[in-house]
């Protein structure tokens, strides 16, 4: 079953909204890994470089590949 998101059309695929809040993601995601990503997103958002350099050291010590790939997927995904 598809869930359309804001502004998807007809015939548009579903998916994440870029920056913004997001499904659950990988299953089994540690709530920390997964609080972890949000501050990622958060800092992104604000522009704050400082916790854009050191977030990611901190969450690529715990996270698996698939985590990595779903904050990947935020990250780049258009608003």
């Amino acid at each position: 079953m598809e869930v359309a998101r804001e502004g998807a059309g007809p015939g548009e695929a579903a998916g994440p909204a870029g920056l913004g809040w997001a499904p659950a993601g990988p299953a089994g995601i540690n709530p920390s890994v997964r609080e972890t990503d949000e501050q990622i997103l958060q800092a992104v958002r604000d522009g704050d470089d400082a916790a854009v350099r050191t977030l990611p050291a901190d969450l690529a010590a715990v996270a698996d590949i698939a985590t990595l790939l779903y904050l990947r997927e935020r990250l780049y995904a258009t608003q």
